[in-house]
């Protein structure tokens, strides 16, 4: 029974990166030129719901603190590096 509770809250901590890799999986899996809505949708939700969990890591003082920072971290870095869409680009030549 003791192992049983050793794997659940090893694999609790171990929830929020699996979240993480699946959002960034939906996020750059999209087509370059289209706006998919849904994979926008399904990142920022991920990323709101791991901040809200680092924070409650954070605040109980919870042994996977780090892996959930890390995490959230990696979210962000991530959603900065995808590249914007034709149409944004197509749009600040225009402006030029």
């Amino acid at each position: 029974m003791e192992r049983l509770i050793e794997c659940l809250v090893f694999g609790s901590g171990m929830i929020v990166p699996a979240l993480a890799i699946w959002a960034i999986a939906c996020l750059y899996m999209s087509k370059n030129g289209c706006q998919c809505r849904l994979s926008n949708l399904v990142y920022f939700g991920v990323l709101l719901t791991v901040a809200g969990l680092t924070v409650r890591t954070v605040l109980v003082d919870d042994s996977c603190w780090l892996i959930h920072t890390a995490t959230l971290g990696m979210l962000v870095v991530f959603g900065v590096m995808r590249r914007p869409n034709e149409e944004f680009v197509e749009l600040d030549l225009q402006l030029r």
